[in-house]
């Protein structure tokens, strides 16, 4: 079944998200958006789509499914309204600025009985597939240790659009708008966290919020250290190594290395230095849809339903607690995290 689609929202974002779309046979039938600019440039992208100025005008086109690709602070206003309206959601990570909101995303999807997925698209590349197939076959025996590396560069440029980086817009720095990627990936591979320890700073004077983080994650079983940074110039490949007692897995962009006796490599991936772009994830975003959508068909949840992206959220929230109270250590909601994984 062809899904006729509405995207709200049409920021940087969203040429990934229309490009994908299009590449799986969807049916966008609008963008909502009031920036002429961005209109020109969705209308490219998706020339048989509507520029539409509001909600109310995306709900007269009786889509199914509407994307949200809106600032975070805005999420749970716009999901609330589309899901009263009967609309099946794809929301752009995060969820929402806060835990609180993502969770009552869950709450309002569940109550109107449509059905909600997050693009935590990082879920479907290549080397995470055969990492998540690897990890179950005990190719590293038990995991004990992991370091994950999110180095990037962003130019005060990037930091001018108003809002960016800011806690009431975006929810946070670079912890939950870039390296909620791969702290998701890794924790979708590795299991809920128990606790978390965090400092963060930011080195440049306009932003709010943080452009460097370190986190320390405790699983119970296995612990953990993440560093990210917008701060670190001229930026770097995103990095996940799994150590187990019989061997070990390293991510790096899309490529994965199993280390043993030697080290082979299982998936030949693009490093992009600079961490990748939207765009350059595209056919990622493209198997996200391809799973949300053929899931949802066979009335099935797919890999990444809306609910799942409350683990890296609760994490993401405990950490941004952690660092304000002095690196004081903060417990992962258990209730969130059971819900999690029921």
């Amino acid at each position: 079944m062809t899904r006729r689609v509405v995207v709200v929202g049409a920021g940087l974002a969203s040429a990934a998200h229309l490009t994908a779309l299009r590449a799986v046979g969807a049916d966008v039938a609008g963008v909502v958006t009031r920036d002429e600019t961005r209109a020109a440039a969705a209308h490219r992208l998706a020339p048989e789509a509507r520029i539409l100025p509001s909600l109310d005008a995306a709900a007269a086109l009786d889509a199914d499914t509407a994307v949200v690709v809106t600032p975070p602070s805005s999420h749970l206003a716009v999901a609330s309204a589309l899901a009263e309206r009967g609309l099946d959601l794809v929301i752009d990570k995060p969820l929402a600025a806060s835990l609180t909101d993502a969770q009552a995303i869950v709450d309002v999807a569940e109550r109107t009985g449509v059905r909600a997925a997050v693009t935590l698209q990082h879920r479907y590349k290549e080397a995470a597939v055969r990492t998540r197939q690897l990890l179950a076959d005990g190719a590293i025996g038990t995991l004990r240790s992991a370091t994950v590396a999110v180095p990037l560069w962003r130019p005060d440029s990037y930091y001018a659009e108003a809002g960016r980086g800011t806690w009431d817009r975006d929810g946070g720095g670079v912890l939950i708008t870039q390296a909620i990627h791969t702290l998701d990936l890794y924790l979708s591979l590795t299991g809920p966290a128990r606790s978390v320890v965090a400092a963060s700073s930011t080195s440049r004077g306009r932003l709010e919020a943080e452009d460097t983080i370190h986190l320390l994650i405790d699983h119970g079983t296995h612990a953990a250290s993440v560093t990210a940074s917008t701060a670190a110039w001229p930026g770097g490949a995103e990095t996940i190594h799994l150590f187990g007692d019989a061997g070990q897995l390293r991510l790096v962009g899309d490529s994965l290395v199993l280390i043993g006796d030697g080290a082979r490599t299982l998936v030949d991936g693009t490093v992009d230095a600079s961490g990748p772009d939207p765009l350059s994830m595209t056919a990622w975003f493209g198997s996200l849809y391809e799973d949300v959508f053929t899931s949802w068909a066979a009335g099935a949840e797919p890999l990444s339903d809306a609910r799942s992206g409350l683990r890296v959220q609760s994490v993401i929230d405990a950490a941004y607690r952690s660092a304000a109270a002095g690196t004081t250590p903060e417990i992962v909601s258990e209730e969130r995290e059971s819900a999690c994984q029921s």
